[in-house]
């Protein structure tokens, strides 16, 4: 059989649907299936056995391992075949059997996946995520729909998180941990549930943040985190106290915002009270 059902196209081993659109400079391996409506831009490499479905975009130089499935509809009950999407930045890799999911129509109908993210083998992020830049993501790690993944954030293997649940750029999150509650910005993040452990030190300081600002995110995690176990209970007293001590910037004030807002919802989730709107800019038709 030289064309499978669908109209699909063997070129040089690898399946390509007419409705596809391939810029110069992309390579795409034997045995991978590129489906109707997917837009791949240059420099994009696609490995044997990866499938992308539509419809769908990636940007420049992304790598799509063997046996990633990028596109696929959402794991959604309610989910009836419309045709949302998944937009996905530049220079990302996905690694072996890594799966990002379309949106759904309770979500807007769009997954959202920024540039320059590592996510590791197995790794999988459900139906209308945003993921913003320079996430990684262990092997194994498992992110629930609707969910908001800010920049610069850290996941160890095995993590699982919620669906509408927001972790802050900057976050780690240790192995096999995991949450139903959002994430503080800066902050390490541990055990079953996570709990708070002390500031991202590390990976604040990867991402070139200063030692001037990390000192006043020290101080501001003792106020709300560990001297009296209570200071995050009254967000206003807490502010209060780190401006006492000198300890204000717009990174704290960011942290106070996000703790603020997580209340706001049910469960300590702020996906559930904000627009999407707020977190999907305006994008390309597919």
């Amino acid at each position: 059989m030289s064309v499978p059902p669908g109209g699909y196209r063997n070129v040089e081993g690898a399946w390509i649907h007419p409705l596809a659109r391939i810029a110069e400079g992309v390579t795409i391996e034997p045995g991978a299936v590129v489906g109707a409506r997917v837009n791949i831009g240059r420099g994009t490499w696609v490995g044997a056995g990866a499938v992308i479905y539509g419809p769908a975009v990636l940007g420049e130089e992304n790598q799509v391992h063997p046996t990633a499935v990028l596109g696929g509809a959402p794991q959604d009950l309610g989910y009836s075949g419309e045709p949302t999407r998944l937009l996905i930045g530049d220079r990302n890799v996905f690694r072996e059997a890594v799966t990002v999911n379309r949106g759904s129509l309770k979500g807007g109908g769009l997954t959202r996946i920024g540039s320059d993210n590592y996510f590791m083998a197995g790794s999988h992020i459900g139906h209308d995520c945003v993921v913003e830049d320079r996430v990684v993501l262990a092997n194994d790690v498992l992110i629930a729909g609707h969910c908001h993944i800010q920049s610069n954030v850290n996941m160890g293997g095995g993590v699982a998180i919620v669906q509408f649940l927001t972790v802050g750029r900057f976050a780690f999150l240790g192995g096999l941990s995991g949450s139903t509650m959002d994430c503080e910005p800066f902050i390490l993040h541990d055990d079953m549930p996570c709990r708070p452990k002390g500031i991202n030190v590390v990976g604040l300081r990867r991402g070139q943040v200063s030692y001037e600002v990390i000192n006043k995110l020290k101080e501001a995690y003792r106020v709300l985190f560990t001297e009296s176990q209570k200071g995050g209970e009254d967000l206003e007293a807490a502010r209060r106290e780190i401006e006492r001590r000198g300890a204000v910037c717009d990174e704290v004030l960011e942290l106070l915002e996000f703790m603020k807002r997580s209340r706001e919802g049910r469960f300590g989730r702020q996906g559930q009270v904000r627009p999407r709107t707020e977190l999907i800019p305006e994008t390309p038709e597919v």
